[in-house]
């Protein structure tokens, strides 16, 4: 991707509820430099819907440097990085930025958060 990403903190929440708090959790600093690295490494998309079902949608990364702050949704292959003054898509069809963000605190989400998230990413 062209657009350059800065964050000195990140806030990841798994967008799986509707009126409940959704699960969030900080990254480290290293898992910051690898989110950014593997956001700018993925190719470009025109602009794409995202899901609006029920049950698990993903992820939504809040990133905040400064007094910047933005966000990037990252769900079925499709990234979407809010960023003012526009969004911008990028691809990840093989859902790696996905799977590795519920692998930053897989740990510490209930058993059938987790399940439902794997199963989704596995297709089933």
């Amino acid at each position: 991707m062209a657009e350059q990403i800065e964050a000195k903190r990140a806030t990841v929440e798994m967008d799986v509820y509707s009126g409940m708090p959704n699960p969030a959790w900080e990254l480290t600093s290293a898992e910051i430099a690898s989110l950014v690295k593997q956001v700018a490494e993925l190719p470009p998309a025109s602009r794409v819907a995202m899901s609006g079902r029920l049950g698990y949608r993903g992820f939504i990364v809040s990133l905040q440097q400064e007094t910047q702050e933005w966000w990037i949704r990252v769900y079925g292959g499709v990234v979407e990085i809010n960023k003012d003054p526009a969004n911008s898509y990028a691809l990840d069809e093989q859902r790696r930025l996905e799977r590795w963000l519920l692998g930053t605190r897989k740990a510490h989400l209930n058993e059938e958060l987790r399940k439902m998230a794997e199963s989704d990413l596995d297709g089933r």
